[in-house]
């Protein structure tokens, strides 16, 4: 891929569109309340759209699948190169809108074209390509909008040649502008399995795109430190249950008060954990003394931390599950 600094949209000449939500549209699950994910229009797999693909590279070029608009109608303009195409998806269990990355420099065809040898599914279609992506992984995804003109259509054009600017416009190009420059720092440009993993490939190990092993231990030992710390201050005293599957990490008491606590941390800005099966039906579902205690910049000099109970943690986080075992109930005969 090419070495691509930090993004500098054009404003000038821009659209937006919006599609199913994928947490990293390189052929994985599409969710959302569309038609278009119900059919098998242009040859998409029942419940499966085509902007699955639309952050796959494909030799350093990226290709966008837009839903159609008004009878099959693809975005187009009589000026088709040079566009900013901010790229807009609807968490299906969360009101908003959220950006999950832009094109820049981008061509517009006007059609569906199918994609050129090399892409994983032959069926698939785009009608947007470019060799300037940013996106913004799954886990950045915290700054959401909702505007009416957005939740109705499928694409719109918001600057550039021809475009009638009404105030609508004007109100979500103000609002994108605004949320592109906030989010350059956590774009990832040139999105591939090299910069940003995508741990449904990697069976064997599914926390591969979480940090190394040495690093995930270092967090969590961080902010381990960083929850003693805190309850100690209060003149709690604990004791250390990490090694005792009981379903959290700590129980700090002073008197009558008694919390377990499970601690989770994070290098980075942003909150994400998991929970084992013991954290999560003997501690989060079951115990009314269980917490869990969160902290992100763990390796820091400031770390962050925020504890919830139970009740806290449902309304904050979706919980899903994430990896399954299997353990054999019986062997089918050979056959």
């Amino acid at each position: 891929m090419s070495d691509k600094k930090s993004p500098t949209p054009n404003f000038n000449k821009i659209l937006w569109v919006k599609f199913g939500w994928s947490d990293y549209y390189r052929g994985g699950p599409v969710d959302g309340n569309f038609g278009w994910l119900n059919d098998q229009r242009g040859g998409a797999e029942e419940g499966r759209g085509h902007e699955a693909y639309n952050f796959l590279p494909v030799h350093e070029t990226y290709y966008c699948d837009v839903p159609p608009q008004a009878k099959d109608y693809a975005p187009s303009n009589a000026d088709n190169t040079g566009w900013t195409v901010v790229c807009l998806a609807k968490h299906p269990k969360h009101k908003g809108i959220h950006i999950v990355g832009w094109y820049e420099n981008a061509t517009l065809i006007g059609k569906w074209e199918k994609v050129p040898v090399g892409h994983p599914d032959r069926n698939f279609s785009y009608c947007i390509k470019s060799e300037t992506v940013f996106f913004i992984p799954p886990e950045e995804r915290n700054s959401t909008f909702s505007h009416a003109s957005v939740k109705q259509g499928k694409f719109s054009f918001l600057a550039g040649p021809g475009v009638v600017q009404t105030e609508n416009k004007k109100r979500v190009l103000a609002i994108l502008a605004a949320k592109l420059t906030s989010q350059r720092g956590i774009a990832v440009p040139s999105p591939s399995e090299a910069s940003v993993p995508d741990p449904e490939l990697d069976s064997t190990d599914p926390l591969a795109g979480f940090g190394t092993p040495e690093h995930r231990k270092k967090v969590e030992k961080a902010a381990e430190n960083v929850v003693i710390s805190y309850f100690r201050d209060k003149k709690f005293r604990h004791v250390d249950r990490t090694k005792i599957p009981c379903g959290y990490d700590f129980l700090f008491h002073k008197g009558s008060k008694e919390f377990h606590v499970e601690v989770k941390g994070t290098s980075g800005e942003f909150p994400r954990f998991f929970l084992t099966k013991n954290e999560y039906e003997i501690g989060y579902q079951s115990n009314p003394a269980w917490r869990l205690a969160m902290v992100t910049y763990a390796l820091s000099d400031d770390p962050k931390l925020q504890i919830l109970d139970a009740k806290q943690l449902k309304k904050a986080f979706d919980l899903n599950p994430y990896v399954f075992i299997g353990k054999p109930i019986s062997m089918p005969e050979e056959i």
